[in-house]
């Protein structure tokens, strides 16, 4: 487990994964203005109510709202872009890595899109389910809250890992056969998430590790590294 990470930090500077980073952040530095600018354009269509004081107020919570709500939208945003680009990454490790393993299967960019709003929707509705688990239990909360999304973080990202040399029977099937490894992985990875800064690039981070850790409980590729 310490490997996956390790080989997937040491990663981190290779061209393929700035690559993906950059243009994942310019994407979303793209819709952000944009949406930013609407946002400018609705608050202008509030009615004036005549009271000079009042208007300010009203201008200052809406814009002060836009700003927070454009910061709560960078993580996911970001996320969603670099879905589009993870298989690169995935590429990356594998030529590096595991040059004499199966080759994979090619992911489009309609797929990675899919993955990266599938990803993030199951996030958020798996999160607002177990809300009222967080509240009644809220001094367990954190645990409780790495344990959930480290579950979810770890079957997305090792069956997206999977699904490039296999059906998703055989991907789901090899998870559940690893379940600990993969949670554990998991588990670390929803932990980098709540970093600041940081959680930017855990969709290329994740991949990377779970790249590694498929291939090393992957039947029959147990030689397929050429640095292991």
């Amino acid at each position: 487990m310490l490997t996956a990470f390790s080989r997937a930090f040491a990663q981190m500077t290779d061209p393929a994964f700035r690559g993906v980073l950059w243009r994942a952040l310019a994407l979303t530095a793209g819709l952000l203005a944009a949406l930013g600018l609407a946002a400018k354009w609705a608050i202008g269509l509030i009615p004036a109510t005549g009271y000079g004081w009042l208007d300010s107020i009203i201008d200052i919570l809406a814009g002060a709202g836009a700003v927070l709500g454009l910061a709560v939208l960078l993580l996911p945003v970001a996320s969603l872009f670099a879905g589009l680009f993870l298989d690169e990454v995935a590429d990356a490790v594998e030529r590096r890595h595991y040059p004499t393993g199966i080759p994979a299967r090619p992911q489009g960019i309609v797929e990675g899109l899919l993955t990266g709003l599938t990803f993030l929707g199951a996030m958020v509705l798996l999160n607002l389910l177990v809300l009222p688990v967080y509240v009644i239990f809220a001094p367990l909360a954190p645990v409780l809250f790495y344990l959930v999304n480290g579950w979810l973080v770890g079957r997305e990202f090792f069956e997206l890992a999977a699904l490039r040399h296999g059906s998703p029977a055989e991907a789901k099937a090899l998870r559940l056969r690893h379940r600990g490894r993969v949670l554990t992985a998991g588990v670390a990875l929803a932990f980098l998430l709540t970093i600041p800064v940081l959680n930017l690039i855990i969709p290329l981070f994740a991949t990377a590790v779970m790249v590694h850790v498929y291939w090393s409980v992957a039947p029959g590729q147990a030689h397929a590294s050429n640095a292991r």
